[in-house]
């Protein structure tokens, strides 16, 4: 084989079909004779001969063979690349160190990749020892640019990709900081060496943690660094600068004697710079001191667990400089890029984050200098300075004292009300948001006599106005409604009832967009499902009224499913469905329609939707969700729609793969909840699945945790029933319930675990529930019960979360009305028990309902022990 040849025609062939025959030639090779295949892709990469582009795709074909994303392929990979005799694994090493030498860069960059691909693998083993040798030498002062420079970037790779906590990687940490501060000091000449240096430091900052920490080379790294932000040359700046950012987010503690001497003069200047890239990267350092700060003041709290705190001092560098940053933030706002990408990253953007996280940072220290800002520019003549005032007011919302922030709203309301009017869109569009913004974190500044007519009136004529007001528009709505009307449905009237009319017929008409720019359409869908889920009684009728139209623009979509030309009107239809899916599913839940008119037109409707939806769709999902309200608002009379819905839920949950495997649970919860004891049929082919998935190692975790859940929910439903599973489910529980977290484990298994508890939770409340008819088979398991609640109290994350106190006090209580002869009188006896209960009782922060839950937990632990 031609190797050259093939890698020519796959990558340059006009011809589709010489493209796709030259793709398979290579496939084949690399399945059939991978040795021989890596052999000639690495003598294509190493010829001089041989194209650029044939070059590069050579060497970017043994580096795809060596990694991947996924976990198992990537383990197969290594053990292929091991398994290799030395030879030929040498000969390929030998020829990426040599093509990192190319004075080619574009050859030289896959080489730094394939490098960095094979160094992932051996050094971790303990292989390729002379590697970090020959960068390092690589990077010497009277090398080539372009050799240091390719060698700077595979050191880059390879701190990129290689695991920090592995010591046949950190072993190599000096060599990796010699080369990369002989590449960044200011004597080295070149700008390109010196920036790739420092992006390759940054990558490095995980590996050198022991050098950082000794004072003398922590000096000199912070020196080059520093240096490098002073640099003739912008991107360098900006890199420096970045770099500077990396270092303060993983050394804070060590970092007090460089902003004295140095870092608050270097940042205030970078932000003020020309360029927008380096005025960025300064910015950024300040919004990552905050970050820091703000952590460690949670630390500090009681949000934290009290063995997860490290004490960390906080030195307040950014109150410190409050008087130096802001005013510099706040004049970078009106830097906007007149036609800018909403997705396009620019400096004002950057100074109004920073802004955010220095009022959630300093508090109420922010405020004097913003409104100073605002009263100067809110009227100004400039759209730049108007637009800015809004924002920079906008941004300070989240921190200060929200009496301060009430009474400067209610001054600042009646002028950014009439410049929702403004002839600039960036205007609008800013005072939608921030009207948001106050809706949302400080809604006692909105009088609902005097400014809710004017916002009201102000956001109806905004859903006519542009995509980007509309959406913010529709944002500001749904956090009122959610703030002043969250008590809608227990109410016969709220202070949003008054507008329902104007909103729901401005939202049904500006929801007729045909295209979703700027996600205005769903941002309408979504303001008219917050509308009706939290409608009071008064505004129920209206409600109802617009269901109407939502299900015959469902209905309609099923016609234009069978018009769609190409993916993009197929993304759209699908978007849209997905909108009205959730609206109808919100109207569902809260009118409770349960005529059987109106429920077999929306059973019909949904199944349509389940039959016609196209491959690959996403629709599913929201279908089930929209299938569970209808179940929960019909309860025991759907079951005659179940004989042609359970094939669909069937599939989904035989496929643990799927998106809608979850969803699909979760409706199974949903139907034994409605359908209780008519669920039974059903109840073999639902636990053999559900049981089948928690043996299978490949099955995602929010399915299993799901899964544990709902065996409560069909206990619950079937009472007496569940006996047959009761075995096997328990030796489930018992087990999921013995995983543990560790010292050093990641937070994504923290928190599994914590899911995996409160779903254990729900599994014994229902089961308890359900079997409180045969006592004497549950006793049995009592004990199991007893000792994981007594490991949940030890957890003071948990313990702090009404929903799981209100479970293990109403479980305490259940199992003791059940069990009345002292059968389980010894649990009660237990301290943490005592312990629990009194807690539950006197914590102000939970509820009045969860209180008398615990009291009558505490009159059954009396009765227990008087037995």
């Amino acid at each position: 084989m031609d190797i050259a040849a093939v890698l020519e025609a796959a990558l340059l062939s006009p011809d589709p079909k010489v493209r796709q025959d030259a793709e398979a030639q290579l496939e084949l090779a690399a399945k059939e004779h991978f040795v021989p295949y890596l052999g000639m892709l690495i003598n294509v990469l190493g010829n001089e001969s041989v194209k650029t582009e044939v070059r590069i795709l050579a060497g970017i074909g043994i580096k795809n063979q060596l990694v991947a994303k996924d976990a198992k392929t990537k383990l197969a990979q290594t053990e292929r690349w091991v398994a290799i005799e030395s030879p030929p694994k040498n000969q390929i090493k030998q020829t990426a160190l040599q093509s990192l030498l190319s004075p080619d860069d574009r050859v030289a960059n896959a080489a730094a990749q394939l490098v960095a691909a094979i160094a992932d693998i051996e050094l971790p083993r303990n292989e390729w020892p002379d590697l970090m040798v020959v960068l390092v030498d690589n990077t010497r002062e009277n090398q080539p640019v372009n050799v240091k420079r390719a060698s700077l970037l595979a050191i880059g790779y390879i701190c990129e990709t290689a695991d920090p906590t592995n010591s046949g990687v950190v072993a190599q940490a000096n060599g990796i900081l010699t080369a990369i501060v002989q590449g960044a000091r200011s004597a080295e000449p070149s700008i390109v060496v010196r920036q790739t240096a420092i992006n390759a430091l940054v990558n490095s900052l995980e590996f050198i943690r022991e050098n950082f920490e000794r004072e003398g080379e922590r000096n000199y790294i912070m020196q080059v660094v520093c240096e490098a932000t002073q640099a003739p040359d912008e991107k360098l700046q900006a890199s420096a600068f970045g770099a500077l950012a990396r270092i303060m987010s993983m050394y804070y503690s060590y970092m007090r004697l460089y902003m004295e001497k140095a870092l608050y003069g270097l940042t205030v200047e970078g932000m003020k710079n020309a360029s927008n890239d380096v005025s960025c990267m300064a910015v950024e350092f300040w919004s990552t001191v905050c970050e820091e700060e703000i952590e460690i003041t949670l630390q500090q709290s009681d949000v934290y667990d009290e063995e997860e705190v490290v004490d960390r001092e906080n030195f307040e560098f950014a109150k410190f400089a409050i008087n130096e940053v802001l005013p510099t933030l706040l004049d970078l706002l009106t830097r906007q890029e007149e036609d800018a990408d909403d997705d396009e990253w620019n400096v004002s953007m950057a100074a109004a984050a920073c802004l955010q996280l220095f009022a959630e940072n300093t508090g109420s220290a922010v405020v004097n200098l913003t409104l100073q800002f605002v009263e100067v520019n809110i009227q100004q003549p400039d759209w730049r300075r108007r637009e800015a005032a809004v924002m920079a007011f906008g941004s300070i919302l989240d921190g200060p004292d929200h009496g301060t922030l009430a009474h400067v709203i209610g001054q600042a309301l009646p002028p950014m009300l009439s410049l929702m009017s403004d002839p600039a869109l960036q205007v609008k569009d800013t005072v939608a948001w921030c009207l948001g913004r106050i809706a949302d974190l400080v809604i006692e500044g909105i009088n609902t006599e005097t400014h809710l007519p004017e916002i009201m009136k102000a956001l109806i004529i905004g859903f006519q106005d542009h995509p980007k007001v509309l959406t913010n528009c529709c944002w500001t709505l749904i956090n009122l409604t959610e703030q002043l009307g969250q008590e809608g449905p227990y109410s016969q009237t709220t202070p949003i009832s008054p507008y329902y009319d104007a909103l729901l017929q401005g939202l049904i008409q500006a929801s007729t967009r045909s295209d979703n720019e700027n996600s205005s359409r769903t941002s309408t869908y979504e303001a008219l499902g917050i509308l009706a889920s939290f409608s009071a009684a008064d505004t129920l009728p209206l409600v109802t009224n617009i269901s109407a139209v939502i299900v015959q623009r469902l209905e309609s979509t099923l016609i234009m499913q069978a018009q769609l030309v190409g993916m993009d009107d197929r993304s759209n239809l699908e978007e849209l469905q997905i909108s009205l899916l959730s609206v109808l599913t919100n109207i569902i839940r809260r009118v409770q329609p349960n005529d059987r008119n109106t429920s077999d037109r929306l059973m019909t409707l949904l199944l349509s939707l389940l039959q016609q939806k196209l491959p690959n769709s996403l629709i599913e999902e929201d279908i089930f969700i929209a299938i569970g309200a209808v179940a929960g608002a019909v309860q025991e009379n759907f079951n005659v729609y179940l004989e042609a819905f359970i094939p669909y839920l069937m599939k989904a949950l035989e496929d643990p793969d799927s998106p809608t495997c979850n969803t699909a649970v979760g409706l199974v919860a949903d139907l034994a909840v409605a359908l209780g004891a008519q669920i039974d049929p059903y109840c073999d082919m639902f636990m053999n699945i559900f049981l089948s998935n928690l043996q299978n190692a490949s099955v995602r975790r929010d399915v299993k945790v799901s899964i544990l859940s709902c065996f409560g929910d069909i206990a619950s439903a079937i009472g007496p029933n569940f006996e047959k599973y009761l075995a096997i489910v328990m030796q489930v529980l018992v087990q999921a319930s013995s995983l543990r977290k560790e010292s050093d484990s990641p937070y994504d298994i923290v928190d599994y675990i914590h899911q995996l508890r409160e779903a254990i939770l729900d599994a014994y409340a229902g089961i308890v529930q359900g079997m409180r008819e045969k006592p004497d088979v549950l006793l049995p398991y009592i004990q199991s019960i007893f000792g994981f609640l007594s490991l949940i109290h030890t957890n003071q994350s948990m313990i702090r979360s009404e929903s799981v106190v209100r479970s293990i006090v109403g479980l305490i209580g259940d199992i003791a009305d059940i069990y009345k002869q002292g059968e389980v009188k010894n649990y009660y006896q237990d301290e943490w028990l005592t312990d629990l209960i009194r807690k539950a009782r006197a914590d102000r922060s939970f509820s009045a309902g969860l209180k008398e839950t615990a009291k009558w937990a505490r009159e059954q632990q009396k009765m227990q022990l008087a037995l």
